[in-house]
């Protein structure tokens, strides 16, 4: 979770600096678009559906992929360095003295969801786990906006090759 916050913060002052990443629109073209499209993951071979236009960049930290768009803020997608089961998540997440804390066991993996509030306001914290063709994945975002938080859970949802 620490890194969750350290990604937060790393979002939020480096947007700028995502300019060089592609832009990922796969299809008609319409920015405002609400039906979820398959968004190419390139360093991680993988796909994920996010609804709206998509820009797919480098993650910031770790190698993996970071996805942008209205619907999910900034999520970002990578292979996992630990493993790491649902009850220790739970348990770093107790450190942000979370609130509505949801935890999800998926057909393979986890989901854990929850909120704070801190100096600049309220934060939606995401972090789903997912096994795909032997490789464990982390997907996940804090952001300030419960409907980015929503968007980018069922996104993770939808993660495969």
């Amino acid at each position: 979770m620490i890194r969750i916050s350290l990604l937060a913060l790393l979002i939020s002052g480096s947007v700028s600096m995502l300019a060089c990443k592609k832009s990922e629109s796969n299809g008609s073209g319409a920015a405002k678009s609400t039906e979820a499209k398959p968004t190419k993951l390139p360093k991680l071979n993988l796909q994920v559906d996010v609804p709206g236009t998509a820009e797919v960049g480098d993650a910031i930290m770790g190698d993996g992929n970071m996805v942008q768009g209205e619907a999910v803020g900034a999520m970002q997608v990578e292979l996992a360095k630990k493993p790491q089961t649902l009850d220790e998540a739970k348990s770093d997440a107790d450190m942000y003295s979370p609130k509505n804390l949801k935890a999800d066991t998926l057909a393979d993996g986890w989901a854990l969801t929850f909120e704070n509030t801190g100096s600049m306001g309220k934060n939606y914290f995401v972090e789903v786990r997912r096994d795909i063709g032997g490789k464990t994945y982390t997907c996940s975002t804090t952001t300030g906006s419960d409907k980015q938080a929503a968007g980018t859970l069922a996104a993770c949802k939808t993660l495969r090759p």
